[in-house]
């Protein structure tokens, strides 16, 4: 491996993740450090992003285009997004997601949140890990019948999506847990998401029918 910087850039995202992790694992809602806790969970997030995006750039720029880095970065990548949603499902974040306005409580479906604070509900975390190892599985077979099989604008547009969901996630747990704004914010930011994550499986199956077709 090439030890130029964004290669750097990528293994400082490793480390990033794992004491990103670290932080929801130890994360309690009843705790006095709950707002620290997460707010520095907040801010290592947007920290790996922007060494995410530095390090594509400066590949480019700088012609330092490796192969460890094609290989590894989407690999962090995913782990850093699928990895999230699996831990911000967990009995954790499982706590009353109404908002509050001052003496008016507002009443969230409870099919909207599943009781989770993250609204991000374990079915929602298996659809975007399942579909992450479906897409993941066709991609491998198709390059290994050397038929190309390359991300779509869908694909990009669903990774931007999660992100932003994560993030959003994270920061109104920090600062602003419960308001009603909060919440709707949040529920719409993982529903959307979540949407997004269906729309572009479905859409990277509909393109491999040709080759699934022809296997069979």
């Amino acid at each position: 491996m090439k030890w130029n910087i964004p290669n750097q850039l990528t293994v400082s995202r490793v480390f990033l993740s794992a004491v990103f992790f670290v932080l929801l694992g130890i994360y309690d809602p009843n705790g006095p450090a709950r707002a620290a806790i997460m707010g520095a969970g907040f801010v290592i997030y947007v920290l790996a992003g922007i060494t995410d995006v530095l390090d594509g750039y400066l590949a480019r720029r700088l012609n330092q285009v490796s192969t460890f880095g094609r290989m590894v970065d989407p690999i962090v990548d995913k782990v850093l997004v699928v990895g999230a949603f699996v831990m911000l499902a967990g009995p954790e974040y499982a706590m009353s997601a109404s908002g509050h306005v001052g003496q008016f409580e507002l009443q969230i479906p409870h099919w909207l949140t599943g009781g989770m604070a993250s609204s991000v509900q374990p079915w929602m975390a298996v659809v975007v890990l399942g579909r992450e190892f479906i897409i993941s599985g066709i991609r491998g077979y198709s390059e290994s019948q050397g038929k190309a099989f390359p991300a779509s604008s869908a694909g990009k547009i669903k990774m931007l999506l999660q992100c932003i969901a994560i993030g959003t996630v994270l920061f109104f747990l920090a600062w602003t847990p419960g308001t009603t704004w909060a919440v709707c914010v949040k529920i719409s930011a993982i529903w959307l998401a979540v949407l997004a994550t269906v729309a572009s499986g479905l859409i990277y199956i509909y393109k491999a029918r040709g080759l699934l077709r022809d296997d069979g």
